[in-house]
Parts: structure tokens; sequence; C-alpha cells
């Protein structure tokens, strides 16, 4: 079965799945709060033990559960809508079409080098998201929103590059669960790419986790791959993902 749950339930954090999904679903789980949609569902076994995991918000839907129970979550996502979203691949093989695969990367190089880093903004890597051409201007401050309420819930860690006259003109952000740590919104300004500042915000994101204890992991398209795997990712499974409309 399928039940609602409170988003500080415990048996959240013992759930089984997919890591980086449980990362994200975890992570944010911790931002629910009043007048937001921040609702998460937990497939039960017979015995009550969590089997799986969904969480559903404003934008979109993470789905993972353990295999014999792909086809109850599968179903659950469905009477939910065609809602964009990501979800492991038995239960995506399930649902209608739309779902592309994301190779999901875990980070098992050495311990980076601690750089200089502005002081963290959740604006700036909003700036560079759309300075990357990655977030439209009118979406910035909408993505400003979600990464300050994930950090000031303690469910993020915004990183930011500087250039040689001290302007963040790279970040990322780490979504926090359990023991993964969700890279995402890794992002460099158009004018500053290929000098080697996305790497240094990848990196500085990878040593956030780490001094969290949490395993870095990131979902990429295949063509992104080699990009992440030449500086200390390895293969780590995937995850299928469903874009808006």
């Amino acid at each position: 079965m399928i039940r609602q749950i409170d988003p500080n339930d415990p048996r959240l954090k013992g759930c089984p799945g997919q890591p980086l999904l449980l990362a994200m679903i975890q992570g944010l789980a911790k931002t629910a709060g009043p007048g937001l949609r921040r609702e998460v569902w937990l497939a039960l076994a017979p015995d009550g033990a969590p089997a799986g995991a969904v969480c559903r918000t404003e934008t979109g839907l993470w789905a993972t559960a353990d295999p014999a129970f792909a086809p109850e979550a599968a179903a659950f996502l469905a009477a939910l809508g065609d809602l964009p979203g990501m979800a492991d691949g038995e239960i995506a093989r399930l649902l209608p079409g739309g779902w592309e695969p994301r190779r999901v990367l875990e980070y098992q190089g050495p311990p980076p080098e601690e750089q200089a880093l502005c002081v963290p903004s959740c604006m700036g890597l909003a700036d560079c998201n759309v300075g990357a051409g990655a977030v439209r201007p009118e979406d910035r401050d909408a993505l400003y929103a979600e990464l300050h309420l994930r950090v000031r819930r303690g469910a993020a860690q915004v990183v930011l590059v500087p250039d040689h006259r001290g302007q963040p003109v790279a970040g990322a952000a780490n979504l926090l669960g359990k023991e993964g740590a969700a890279i995402g919104f890794l992002a460099c300004r158009r004018d500053r790419q290929g000098r080697g500042y996305g790497t240094a915000a990848l990196l500085a994101a990878v040593l956030a986790a780490m001094d969290q204890g949490k395993r870095p992991l990131l979902a990429c398209r295949e063509e992104l791959a080699a990009f992440y795997t030449s500086r200390g990712f390895v293969p780590a499974g995937a995850v299928w993902e469903k874009g808006g409309a």
C-alpha cells in the first residue's frame, strides 16, 4: 500500500530505493511547511516496513521503490497526473511515454582541494544559471525562492566560485539527503566558460558534500557524462526524467 506521511516521518530515512532519488526526496521533505506543496508518501510492505517513496512539489514529482513495489508506485504516479519529474527505471518503464534516461554518477576521486569561494548566495547562483542560459530570466526569482527555501530549511548547500575580480561566475547546489547529496544547478556564465570555473564549482560542491559525510551524486544526459567522469565521477546506475510542457 501507499500512504501519505508527515515529511518528518523517520521511516523516510530508512527507505530503500535509488540513492540519488532518495537524497532528492529526503532533501525536499525537509522544505515542507505551511503554504507549500511538499507531499510525501511511502510504499509500505505488508509488515509495515518502507519499500519506496514518492514526493510531489509545486513543480513535479520524484519516485523510487523496491522493484517488487514498482507496479503499485507507477499506478500511484499515474493517478497523481501527467507531471514532470524523475523516477527509477522500474517505475518509469510502466508509465506513459516521455521519460528519458539520465546517467547517475557518484564522485569517487580524491577529496578536492579547498579553494577561494564567494559568500554563499542563492541569488548569485540563480544569476549564474541565467547567465549560463540554463534558466530563463523570467524564472530567475522562482529559482531564487526555491534555493533560499532549501538553504533556510537546512536541506541544501550553495557554492559560488569567483573570477579574478571576485565576482561570482559559477556555482552549484547540493540537495542533502540522509546519506547522499544530489548536486544540481551547476552553471557557469557563458562569458566565463572554458576557463575552469565550472569545474571549480563542481568540485567545491563535491567537497561540501563530503564535509557533511554525504555521497556526492548527480544525474546527467549521456552527452555530458564524459565531463564528469574525467573529473572523478563513476557510473552509479540511472534514473528516468520527464520534462515539463
